[in-house]
């Protein structure tokens, strides 16, 4: 675990609030948390490379599927003084759009981040996973 506990703060706090941009479904605020360069490699799909193609997995995600979800933070590793992960357990609501009806979900997440030049912690690299199965979409 990272020792520097203002550096893990900062880095939960990026954590915390990409939840938050997930659930309100808010893409702008998701982007936002990510460095210039971000890759997402979601369950069952390619890798998602580029600012322009995870603004467009988040736009196809939300017209299908609505969260309410929870982290739980295992694991914060600041590895340099510019690169940590954060391994998180999630647990919520998956709404599929199409049924409106919610069902239990959890995943595992690994976030790979990056300090910037001005002190922020942003998500470089995002893979996920879900735990269990989820409802048709």
């Amino acid at each position: 675990m990272t020792e520097n506990t203002s550096e893990r703060t900062a880095i939960e706090a990026t954590i915390f609030a990409y939840f938050q941009a997930l659930n309100e479904a808010n893409i702008n605020a998701i982007l936002d948390l990510y460095s210039k360069d971000p890759v997402m490699l979601p369950f069952l799909q390619p890798a998602v490379v580029g600012t322009d193609a995870v603004r467009a997995n988040y736009e196809g995600t939300f017209q299908l599927i609505r969260f309410e979800v929870q982290p739980t933070i295992q694991e914060v590793v600041q590895i340099s003084p510019d690169w940590a992960y954060v391994r998180t357990d999630t647990s919520g609501t998956f709404t599929p759009i199409r049924t409106g009806e919610g069902a239990p979900s959890a995943f595992h997440e690994l976030f790979l981040l990056r300090k910037t030049g001005d002190d922020r912690w942003q998500i470089a690299r995002y893979s996920f996973s879900p735990t269990g199965p989820l409802p048709a979409i």
